[in-house]
């Protein structure tokens, strides 16, 4: 019988191993996959690259949409469940992709396909490390992101020369059954949702005393969150973040093809793609030391930098030279963006908090790449890159605006207040500060309502002050109880 909790190892680690497998599954067979599927929608289907680009904008918008909707599940059911549907679901879509004949059947596929990508990827992961991690979340989330990188180096590369070799109508149905063998496993032996049911604590603390209720999930309301001036100013900077990342992302392939050859257009793509997987797990760690805010405030240069290296380089080496800085930067700013809305809103509704703020940043995924497109039609792509960043560098300005996040602890203080009465206000200001839950706190034993006083009585008759005098003789005290 599978072991909850094996001795010697935090059940977290494990539970963080599944979301590594079930991202790069998802990633591999689907996020990086859409160009070859463009490509096979266009080489054996005969469908424009208009049309079959805009399949590709469906799927990112149904998983953006559909991202919403499933942090909302993800409060109500098991994460495990929600994960298991949108499996099947995205098996579904994928076994489908093969028989795509027309413009109808490719957008009723590629809405599927989204559905099943969205159940199964960032939004349930990322919710999954949020409550399993607080103090080592940075280095977790680092750690299951990083299976995103490697899909995209190690099982797009092989689903690109296995459809290219025979086709897609044949690999398709396979794809799929791959996506199920690769998904299920992970959810149903290594993913737990939370680890308070087992009797656990975040990060390997102590565990729960037994029969002990567990803590109450700290954060802020959905709401309130979603209507906070941080959050939307959190939300336009990453929208301008991803349309300038993602704008350069799926360029530079062409633009190095075009500008050199495509030996160095395909290295330049392994080197960003290497170098995001390294910088992520770095970023991770450094993110234990420094502000997130400020941490991301530093890789949003660093990216727009990367960019303007990409705009003007024509050269190997100031392209590979690019390549590295966009990619330092590209893969640690998607982990940020959960990290600052958990520590900003907490845990409590930080499912659907973070679905509402991936359904806005795809609206910068999707229009990054049309407008360096557009760009590069009426100019070119030293123009296009140019103006991405300055797009990159106007984010800047909006984190700035965003400043401090709120405070979970000062808002829960602030309710908790306005509903006590002053005398629970003074015992609750002489409450122990300790990180123990106040149920496992032991309480002082009340001290008995009685004083006695003892007094040595040789002691006192010797004492010069026990003289005895002829206008106001003095009393022995004696042995009193009150």
């Amino acid at each position: 019988m599978y072991d909850d909790n094996p001795p010697g190892i935090f059940r977290g680690w494990l539970v963080l191993a599944g979301l590594f497998i079930t991202m790069a599954v998802t990633s591999g067979l689907g996020f990086y996959a859409q160009g070859v599927v463009l490509d096979a929608l266009v080489v054996e289907q005969g469908f424009s690259v208009s049309v079959a680009g805009a399949g590709t904008g469906i799927f990112f918008a149904t998983s953006g949409i559909a991202g919403y909707f499933a942090g909302g599940l993800l409060t109500k059911f098991d994460a495990r469940l929600v994960m298991t549907i949108g499996s099947l679901v995205g098996a579904m879509g994928l076994a489908l992709l093969g028989q795509v004949r027309n413009e109808a059947q490719m957008v009723i596929v590629m809405i599927i396909f989204g559905i099943g990508f969205a159940l199964t990827s960032l939004v349930p992961g990322s919710t999954i490390v949020t409550r399993w991690f607080v103090r080592k979340r940075s280095v977790a989330l680092s750690i299951a992101s990083s299976g995103l990188s490697l899909g995209g180096i190690a099982i797009t590369p092989v689903i690109a020369t296995i459809i290219d070799a025979d086709s897609l109508v044949y690999w398709a149905p396979r794809m799929a059954v791959a996506f199920l063998v690769g998904m299920l496993p992970a959810v149903w032996f290594l993913i737990r949702p939370a680890p308070e049911p087992l009797g656990l604590r975040p990060d390997g603390d102590p565990p729960l005393a037994p029969g002990a209720p567990p803590p109450a999930t700290q954060g802020i309301d959905f709401k309130q969150a979603v209507r906070s001036r941080y959050f939307i100013l959190i939300s336009v900077t990453f929208i301008i973040v991803m349309a300038a990342q993602v704008g350069a992302i799926q360029h530079t392939f062409k633009m190095t093809k075009d500008r050199i050859d495509i030996e160095t257009a395909r290295t330049t793509l392994m080197v960003l793609s290497g170098t995001s997987v390294v910088a992520r797990i770095v970023g991770g760690i450094v993110a234990l030391k420094v502000s997130v805010t400020r941490l991301t405030a530093f890789l949003m240069g660093v990216q727009s930098l990367g960019i303007a290296i990409l705009a003007v380089g024509d050269t190997t080496f100031m392209v590979l030279l690019g390549a590295v800085i966009l990619g330092t930067s590209m893969g640690n700013l998607l982990m940020f963006h959960p990290l600052l809305l958990a520590d900003a809103f907490g845990i409590k509704d930080y499912a659907r908090i973070y679905g509402m703020g991936s359904l806005l940043m795809i609206i910068g995924v999707g229009t990054g790449p049309f407008l360096v497109g557009f760009m590069r039609d009426v100019s070119s792509y030293r123009t296009a890159f140019g103006v991405l960043t300055v797009l990159a560098i106007t984010g800047l300005v909006f984190l700035a605006a965003a400043g401090k996040p709120p405070s979970d602890q000062t808002a829960t203080t602030r309710t908790d207040l306005g509903s006590k009465t002053e005398g629970d206000i003074g015992r609750s200001s002489q409450a122990p500060r300790t990180l123990t839950p106040p149920h496992q706190i032991e309480q002082p034993s009340t001290p008995p309502n009685r004083r006695v006083a003892v007094i040595d009585r040789g002691s006192a008759m010797n004492d010069d002050t026990f003289e005895t005098s002829k206008s106001a003789p003095k009393k022995i005290p004696l042995k009193s109880s009150e």
